[in-house]
């Protein structure tokens, strides 16, 4: 739920002006991701960084690859030479709540020496607003396929994850299902697609025959279109494409974000409480 009672990201609009009245220029945003394997992923990033770049157009947003190019010291002197000396780093991640790249300390360590502020924000992680996303992708898929009906659902999320965002996947597949109405299956896939398949099967021995997967996974990489064959092949009748970009995803980046800036403020990480779920608010009954 990206709208708090408490939104960081006024508290930050309202550091307009500095003690002399001048404008200051918000910290920029830079996006981590893993190499992407191929132009498609490449490509599918790039559109997410566009489409927070035009969402906001009062921030600088970059792109940056873990063991690629650009790399985050590249962005982080591009950034400098523009006299951009604070940026916040959000990874690119759907299924970890909490945890982050240990490749990304590196760089905020190297930026630092180089006198630069860099903070690095919480991943995306398995957030409640991403299940919009996936029933607008489902809508499309299914009106693509002119499929009338639905009995059963399985969500499937790449693995890798850390234990929070773990067990915040599983609530999202029973709010999903509380929701719809329908049994979810919660597949992590290992990159296979087998644990797909399996939860597309299991369903199946229970009687549903309309299934429809739901993708977790942010790009069409290789191990999206590993996932998308094994569901078909296993008697899904639906599978959505990737979560890309849209103007919702940008929304949840600009709420780690904010909450990331918020340590350049004053110097002291933002923490999270056990009893607060993915966006910082207290922990709703399921069926809320």
């Amino acid at each position: 739920m990206v709208d708090m009672l408490y939104n960081p990201c006024q508290v930050m609009r309202a550091r307009a002006l500095d003690e002399k009245g001048d404008a200051m220029v918000a910290p920029a945003i830079v996006l981590t991701a893993p190499e992407p394997d191929d132009l498609t992923v490449a490509g599918a990033l790039q559109a997410i960084r566009r489409t927070l770049a035009e969402y906001r157009t009062d921030l600088a947003v970059e792109l940056a690859f873990l063991g690629g190019k650009p790399s985050v010291a590249k962005a982080l002197a591009n950034l400098a030479a523009a006299d951009q000396r604070e940026s916040v780093l959000v990874p690119l991640d759907l299924t970890s709540a909490a945890s982050h790249d240990p490749r990304l300390d590196e760089e905020r360590a190297h930026g630092l020496q180089r006198g630069l502020n860099v903070v690095i924000s919480r991943p995306i992680g398995p957030a409640t607003e991403l299940l919009n996303i996936l029933d607008e992708r489902v809508r499309e898929i299914l009106q693509r396929k002119g499929v009338l009906e639905l009995d059963a659902l399985v969500l499937a999320v790449p693995a890798g994850g850390d234990i929070r965002g773990n067990g915040l996947l599983a609530r999202r597949a029973r709010q999903w299902s509380a929701h719809h109405k329908l049994p979810v299956q919660l597949a992590v896939d290992e990159g296979d697609g087998r644990i797909t398949a399996a939860a597309v099967a299991m369903l199946r021995t229970q009687g549903r025959r309309y299934i429809a997967v739901g993708s977790l996974f942010l790009v069409p990489d290789e191990h999206y279109f590993l996932h998308l064959d094994a569901a078909l092949r296993a008697g899904a009748v639906a599978v959505t494409e990737p979560i890309g970009h849209s103007e919702h995803l940008s929304q949840l980046i600009l709420a780690r974000y904010a909450f990331g800036a918020m340590e350049l403020l004053d110097g002291h990480p933002q923490p999270l409480a056990l009893d607060e779920d993915d966006d910082g608010e207290p922990v709703l009954p399921e069926d809320s």
